[in-house]
């Protein structure tokens, strides 16, 4: 727990056996992942770990799931919320999938946890027919800004509001900039002319009305 905390929200993954239902994966990555999930939990409590599969061994996973998000529901004391909603939005819209596992480390039980899709290469092959395309991520509060407002053709403020987890490049930011900028420049009644090349709206409606 202690190299864990050390090394959280760094690149540095703590090595670990991993053994699930009898089968053994080695050289496993593990951090504690999160913001809130980890500042509003304190030391000796259960905090929402990462466990990256293919950490040293590229061809490793489980399931075909290279990455698992065990999330500890601190906000959530029905523990149902996530896989609920990801049962109900499967049908509609692109969604982690989510279910349920017991963690034990060396030894101790940390109990139940909510075992949450990643968001990959993975992912987008399995929804969309591709791996290609830009993924980010926003980070979670306090910090998370990623409205889509339009900060500027400058990348470097969407930088700070923005985590890119595909390739890093040019295009794939101006192309975020360009539908923030369509979004605040745009007269409403041209908004759904100037947007439709560029942005789903009927799964970005969709999105929203499930998640409210």
């Amino acid at each position: 727990e202690k190299e864990l905390e050390d090394f959280h929200r760094t690149d540095v993954e703590v090595p670990a056996t991993l053994t699930v239902d009898g089968k053994i994966l080695r050289e496993v990555g593990v951090h504690f992942r999160g913001m809130s999930s980890y500042m509003m939990v304190g030391t000796g409590h259960k905090r929402s770990l990462n466990l990256s599969l293919d950490f040293v061994h590229e061809d490793q996973n489980l399931l075909g799931h290279r990455t698992l998000n065990l999330l500890n529901a601190h906000e959530d004391a029905s523990f149902l919320r996530s896989a609920l909603f990801s049962r109900a939005a499967q049908d509609t819209i692109a969604t982690p999938r989510v279910n349920f596992v017991r963690v034990v480390i060396n030894g101790e039980n940390w109990g139940g946890y909510a075992s949450a899709e990643q968001f990959n290469k993975d992912f987008l092959k399995t929804r969309f027919g591709s791996a290609r395309g830009a993924r980010w991520k926003v980070p979670g509060s306090p910090g998370g800004r990623g409205s889509l407002a339009y900060l500027g053709d400058d990348p470097a403020a969407y930088r700070r509001a923005y985590e890119i987890k595909s390739k890093d490049d040019d295009a794939s930011w101006a192309k975020l900039i360009r539908v923030c900028k369509l979004l605040d420049e745009t007269p409403p009644e041209q908004l759904a002319a100037a947007l439709a090349p560029h942005f789903d709206v009927d799964g970005a409606l969709k999105f929203l009305a499930l998640d409210v």
